[in-house]
């Protein structure tokens, strides 16, 4: 594995496009007929969903579509995992039989705005179901027990004094809920409060119905897929996990063997989890009510940055809430918006150059055996 010194980690959307642009001319070396579309998400702003569509040249066989974004504030570590898949991997494709699809962020809001939801605070992984009159099915009424330790109205004050508060109530619930009902509770997915953390939204978000109709129209042209949506947050600090949705028939030391790979995992209440409304999820779902019988995978690239002991799950919580409260009503000191804000970058772009180069390292892994186990690279 040899790093190119041009892969790094960009610091702004408009930096992460514009090097977006300039892939799409090193593409376009490649696939000659390949196309930069954008579908706009607002009439509020200019922000637009962009990808790189690249047909196969000759008859469509398989298709490799890669994402990130899905929680806005992670394409940043989307964007450094992109380049390295361009130079590590793409001269390794076949363009003859294979389509390559590269979508920039499907939530530029969020990724622009360096926060995890979209204008609407809706955390889109939680927004993909299969049929929208799922949005008027209560799915966590769990949730509301937590909501006003969740979700306080009131500008948030010095870190010091709100992480007890926290610390506190979590531990009050964990002894008498246990910590599984908490994390499923907390982290499925929740339409109870539209401003609160992890919301669901009541609705398609209009990123979800865009990138419901891409995929929905790539699938059509290619009988074998394979997507990788890349994510940053959950798992051990040094250590990249491939995530499956619980739908995947093969199990995950099975994946771990083929891909060569140390850790896979399934997002259910076991391994990971409970989300409701996963885009991984909605793609597996998709396909079978479709009645599609090609080769299919797809999964998630989850760079953990923080750890997965009980306190590091309490230290994500919390740095969730602070974020979302400063959002809402502010700070009442300047300097503790100014903290949240960088607090919640290292959550999601750790700056350590230890935790940058593990998580390059173990992309480059996680690529190469996916992409061979698959088929799509030799």
């Amino acid at each position: 594995m040899n790093m190119a010194p041009s892969i790094h980690f960009p610091s702004s959307y408009q930096e992460s496009r514009e090097e977006f642009l300039e892939q799409f001319q090193v593409i376009k070396r490649i696939w000659p007929d390949a196309r930069l579309e954008n579908q706009p998400v607002s009439a509020e702003d200019d922000l637009k969903i962009e990808w790189i569509a690249a047909d196969s040249l000759g008859t469509p066989q398989k298709v490799l579509i890669i994402t990130c974004g899905v929680h806005g504030i992670e394409g940043f570590v989307g964007a450094a995992m992109r380049s390295l898949f361009l130079d590590q991997f793409l001269n390794g494709l076949d363009p003859q039989t294979t389509g390559l699809y590269l979508v920039h962020a499907i939530n530029p809001w969020g990724m622009d705005h360096k926060r995890r939801v979209t204008r609407n605070n809706v955390d889109l992984n939680r927004n993909f179901v299969l049929n929208e009159d799922a949005f008027q099915i209560e799915i966590n009424p769990d949730y509301q027990l937590y909501d006003p330790n969740l979700n306080p109205e009131r500008p948030l004050r010095p870190l010091w004094k709100e992480i007890p508060n926290v610390v506190g109530s979590m531990t009050g619930y964990l002894l008498r809920n246990g910590l599984t009902n908490i994390r499923n509770a907390v982290l499925q997915g929740q339409r109870f409060n539209p401003a609160g953390i992890y919301s669901s939204g009541n609705g398609y978000e209009p990123e979800t119905l865009i990138m419901m109709d891409l995929i929905q129209e790539i699938f059509a042209h290619y009988p074998d897929a394979l997507l990788i949506d890349l994510h940053t947050g959950y798992g051990p600090k040094y250590q990249m996990c491939i995530l499956n949705s619980p739908r995947e028939k093969r199990g995950g030391d099975q994946l771990a063997e083929d891909f060569q790979y140390p850790l896979v995992l399934k997002a259910d209440p076991e391994d990971f989890y409970i989300m409701q409304g996963d885009m991984v999820d909605w793609l597996y779902q998709y396909r079978r009510a479709s009645g599609m019988a090609g080769n299919f995978y797809a999964a998630a690239f989850e760079f953990g940055t923080i750890g997965n002991a009980i306190h590091h799950e309490f230290i994500s919580l919390w740095n969730m809430i602070f974020e979302n409260q400063a959002h809402r009503f502010g700070t009442v000191d300047p300097r503790t918006m100014k903290r949240i804000r960088r607090i919640f970058w290292e959550m999601f772009i750790p700056s350590e150059k230890k935790w940058r180069e593990k998580a390059l390292a173990d992309c480059w892994r996680g690529f190469a055996g996916v992409l061979k186990a698959e088929g799509y690279i030799k």
